[in-house]
Formats: C-alpha cells, sequence, structure tokens
C-alpha cells in the first residue's frame, strides 16, 4: 500500500499541469533542424555557395563612345578581358574554399545548439524529477502529520507533535511549489532555444542517456573525424587557396581592345570634297601589376596558412586533453549514480518506512521519523541530480568526441 501512495505521488508531481506536455529527447532533437538559429547556418551556407558561383566570373568589359570635332564623328571602342592566366579559376578556388569554411562553421553552429538543447532537456527532467522526490517528500510528511493526529486522538502523544508534523508538511508543500515554478523555467528556457512558445509547458518524458561502459582508448580514433578539427582543415584549405590567387595575380592581365571610327574626314579622298571614311582599330593591352605589393600579399598569404596549420595543431592537442577530461567526468557521474541507485537509495527506502513503523508503533519518536524522511527526501534528490549530472557528462562526452549530442548508445559502439 505504501509503495502504490509513493508511485500516486510520483505520477501526480510529473503530471501536475493538464496543459503540460511530454516532449522525450528524440522530439527535441528532431526540433533543431526548424530552430531559429539552425535557420541562420542554412541562410549563410547559401550565401556562401553562391558567392563560390559568382567568384567565376570574368571581369566586366568596358565600352566606349566618343566623338570629335575635327576628325571622326564618331568613334565605338570596347575593351574585353581575357584571363588566361588563371586568376578566375585561382578565384573560384578560394570562394569554393571560403563555402567549405562556412559550412563547416554552420555545422558547429548546429552542433552547439544540438548541445544546448540536449542540455536544456535535461534540465527540464532535473526539475521534473525534483519535482517528483520533494513530492514524495511532501507525501510522507503528510503521512506522519496523519499519524500524529491519529496518536493525539488515542492519547498517545502530545500537542506538540501535531504542531512539529503539520510545520514539516506545509515545509514540504512550500518546496514541492517552488520546484514547480523552476521546472516551470526550464520549459521556457527549452521551448526558447527550439523557437516555440515558452508559454507552453513542457514535461521530459523518457530515460536519461548516461552512456554504456566503454574504454578511453576507443574513443581516440574518432577525433580524427571531430567537427572541429574539420573546420580548422577548411580554414587550411582557404589559406592555401588565397596563397595561389596571390601568385596568379603575379600575371599581367590581358585585354583585347577593339574600336570603329565612323564618319572620319581624314579618311576620305582628298580629290572629293566632303568625302569621310571609316576605320577600324584592334589591339591588346596588358595591365602590369608592378606597384600592387604582390610580395607582401604572397607574404601574408603564407602567414596566414602558417597560422591556420598552428592552430589545427592547437585544435588537436586542446581535443584530446577534452577527450580525457570529458571522459573521467562522465567516469565519476556514472559511477556515483549506480553508487546512489543500487545501494543507497534502496537502504535510505529501508530505513524510512522502518523508521515510520516505528513511530507509528510507539517504539521511536516523531524527531526520529521526520529524519528518516527528511534523508530520503535527500537521498532522492541526489539521485535525480546525479542521473541528470551523469546524462550532462555524457552529452559532454560526445562532444568531445564529435559525435551529435543525444545521440543513443554512441560511446558503447
Amino acid at each position: 500500500m505504501r509503495r502504490a501512495w509513493l508511485c500516486a505521488a510520483i505520477l501526480a508531481a510529473m503530471f501536475a499541469s493538464a496543459h503540460a506536455e511530454p516532449i522525450t529527447l528524440a522530439d527535441a532533437i528532431a526540433a533543431v533542424p526548424r530552430a531559429p538559429t539552425s535557420q541562420i547556418a542554412g541562410h549563410d551556407i547559401a550565401a556562401a555557395e553562391a558567392l563560390a558561383a559568382a567568384a567565376g566570373a570574368w571581369a566586366a568589359p568596358t565600352a566606349r563612345v566618343a566623338t570629335n570635332r575635327l576628325t571622326a564623328r564618331l568613334v565605338v571602342g570596347a575593351s574585353v578581358p581575357l584571363p588566361i592566366f588563371g586568376t578566375v579559376g585561382a578565384a573560384r578556388d578560394v570562394a569554393t574554399a571560403e563555402a567549405g569554411a562556412v559550412r563547416a562553421d554552420a555545422e558547429l553552429v548546429r552542433r552547439d545548439l544540438r548541445y544546448r538543447v540536449v542540455v536544456g532537456w535535461i534540465a527540464v527532467a532535473r526539475a521534473d524529477g525534483e519535482v517528483a522526490a520533494l513530492a514524495i517528500g511532501a507525501h510522507e510528511a503528510a503521512e506522519l502529520e496523519r499519524i500524529a493526529r491519529g496518536r493525539l486522538d488515542t492519547g498517545m502523544t502530545g500537542e506538540v507533535d501535531v504542531t512539529v508534523a503539520t510545520a514539516a508538511r506545509i515545509r514540504a508543500d512550500v518546496a514541492v511549489a517552488s520546484a514547480t515554478r523552476n521546472a516551470e523555467a526550464a520549459s521556457a528556457a527549452l521551448a526558447g532555444l527550439l523557437g516555440w512558445d515558452p508559454t507552453r509547458r513542457i514535461n521530459a518524458s523518457g530515460e536519461l542517456p548516461t552512456g554504456a561502459p566503454t574504454e578511453l582508448a576507443a574513443l581516440h580514433d574518432r577525433l580524427a573525424a571531430h567537427p572541429e578539427r574539420a573546420a580548422a582543415l577548411r580554414k587550411i584549405e582557404v589559406a592555401r587557396a588565397e596563397v595561389a590567387q596571390v601568385s596568379a595575380a603575379r600575371w599581367p592581365g590581358l585585354f583585347v581592345e577593339g574600336q570603329v571610327s565612323f564618319d572620319d574626314p581624314t579618311l576620305g579622298d582628298p580629290a572629293q570634297k566632303g568625302s569621310s571614311g571609316t576605320d577600324a582599330m584592334i589591339g591588346v593591352a596588358l595591365e602590369l601589376p608592378i606597384f600592387s605589393h604582390l610580395g607582401d600579399r604572397a607574404t601574408a598569404a603564407r602567414a596566414t596558412e602558417a597560422a591556420q596549420r598552428a592552430r589545427l595543431a592547437a585544435t588537436e592537442a586542446t581535443l584530446g586533453a577534452e577527450l580525457v577530461a570529458a571522459y573521467r567526468r562522465w567516469q565519476g557521474a556514472r559511477e556515483r549514480l549506480v553508487a546512489l541507485d543500487h545501494d543507497v537509495v534502496p537502504a535510505q527506502v529501508r530505513a524510512s518506512t522502518m523508521s515510520s513503523q516505528a513511530y507509528r508503533e510507539g517504539a521511536r519518536d516523531l524527531a526520529f521519523a521526520l529524519q528518516a524522511e527528511r534523508d530520503l527526501t535527500s537521498v532522492q534528490a541526489d539521485l535525480n541530480t546525479a542521473r541528470a549530472d551523469a546524462a550532462v557528462a555524457y552529452a559532454d562526452l560526445q562532444v568531445a568526441i564529435g559525435e551529435p549530442p543525444g545521440a543513443s548508445g554512441a560511446s558503447a559502439r
């Protein structure tokens, strides 16, 4: 009967709000691509790809129209650039590399958003679990108050026990109310990340993923495909393409020029008064990059490439250290969760049950029973916190090995 009451208290706490909507972790993750932040990344990628397509364009041709007072009445000319020395291809390579870097950065933005959504969902689950744990404590306090009143009616105790039990029950009810507000705040924060109505009450549904045991050595190989490393490699490609672009700019620019002069009296037959003629001219022009400081630009481009390679080395070192740190935190959180769940909580439940029964039978005083009830509530809150901490540590571990946060069973493969 007591266990049935406890289950009823947990269910009542979890579904206290009639308008609350149960959301699983998979539901929250599935909503990430539609979140406002994800849309920004999509627009950035579209812009970068459009710029890559535009980078293949030739330089614009020029056209000119002129007239003269003494010679041709109309002069029409045009100049067409011929990018035959690889300048267009170099520009296209730079834009393509930059588009790849934007895609890699967008992947990091989306991964960070997914991580924040996972942590936000865990915060909702933590808050819901806290409400449930405190609801159990409130039920226990109400039960002790009922017992105290029954003992008072039979003359087995005094008014002081009823007063103390009532104060403990009120304190437990206040704690439940406060925890419920915290759960509503966590719900609003998660809704904000996903672009939902923040007044929409969300309950976390389903188990918190805490991962399966695995060895640290089995995780190191995944760092080669880590998104942060991929982004660093993309930036190296951009720097390399910029070096090639500067090298291509050392060649002169070639232009084909043409000109036609109409109604030019200097071209007419001298024997015929007022006669005029038409003439055409075609040639080439070279644009000489002799004052453009290409040497300095090449030095800067090579230095940028070296800096990006140094950043890659620093990123790899950081990722390796973060993996070890995240793995150790996850190990500690999971070991604490297992110990609380398998050893501490069952023992405390038995102690609380025995203390309540002893008080009911008059073998122990109310203070002893209340202390056992408070200890049980505290241990259940510790278990809820430990489960949430292990879930967050597991999400951190998934981020550290470059896998999508919230993916089930990632560390067990």
